[in-house]
């Protein structure tokens, strides 16, 4: 029996002059991880370079359990993505300063995120303020250039841990459950054992994960914050490449 061709973008819709795939159909767009999920999450690979990945992951999650708390709407909100925090009104941030205060965690982040907070424009943490004492310029200007290097790619470690901490935070927070026959992935290994299989397919399970996370049903996500980020990076500091001359 002769089987029956598929047409050619059968699934897909056309609208006007353009074809529009069955998954945007339902709402859902594509997403790109260095475009726009990274910018959320690069305020935890600057904590994580600075104080290590354990003291770094307690850090956003006390911030986040402690948000989750406070927090004036019913919808699920997870606080690892920066522009979550665009969220909360000016008493709940005032808040969680307190808060991270009195837990001594404040002074560590406002040291971590000084090149964000100090050199960006809008960004989303802002409210948590500046260091006493910060480093120079050209200073942050490495740290967040080293920063950008270490965990710009997804599948290596650095990179890893923070999708994982995304993940790990809805968690925690009530917002991820996994049925009897679904076996949760261990994020530990991403950390102690990220070469070994229980790691990968780890890592594997994380990616697909906050793919998703930033990929609602219903609306679109905002993404002021990571069109800002990349848009202000090339006013800080002029691209360098290779093979330019050392000047």
């Amino acid at each position: 029996m002769e089987k029956k061709k598929g047409k050619i973008l059968g699934d897909h819709k056309k609208v006007g002059s353009k074809f529009i795939p069955p998954m945007s159909q339902l709402g859902m767009t594509e997403v790109s991880y260095v475009n726009q999920i990274f910018p959320e999450i690069i305020w935890m690979g600057l904590l994580n370079k600075r104080e290590g990945y354990h003291t770094g992951i307690r850090i956003v999650e006390f911030m986040a359990k402690k948000s989750i708390e406070i927090k004036n709407t019913e919808k699920f909100v997870n606080f690892s993505l920066a522009s979550s925090y665009t969220l909360l009104g000016a008493d709940q941030k005032n808040q969680i300063v307190a808060e991270l205060k009195k837990n001594s965690f404040l002074p560590v982040l406002q040291k971590s995120l000084a090149p964000l907070t100090c050199l960006y424009e809008r960004f989303p943490m802002a409210f948590l303020g500046p260091p006493d004492d910060h480093n120079s310029k050209e200073t942050m200007l490495t740290i967040i250039k080293e920063c950008i290097s270490d965990c710009i790619n997804k599948y290596e470690q650095p990179g890893m841990v923070m999708q994982a901490t995304v993940m790990y935070i809805r968690g925690i927070t009530g917002g991820l459950y996994f049925t009897n026959n679904i076996k949760p992935p261990n994020l530990d290994k991403i950390i102690t054992d990220f070469e070994s299989d229980e790691g990968k397919k780890a890592a594997a399970s994380v990616r697909a994960f906050v793919m998703s996370e930033y990929m609602p049903m219903e609306g679109k996500r905002s993404d002021e914050w990571s069109r800002s980020f990349w848009n202000q990076g090339y006013k800080i500091d002029k691209c360098q490449f290779p093979w330019d001359k050392n000047e």
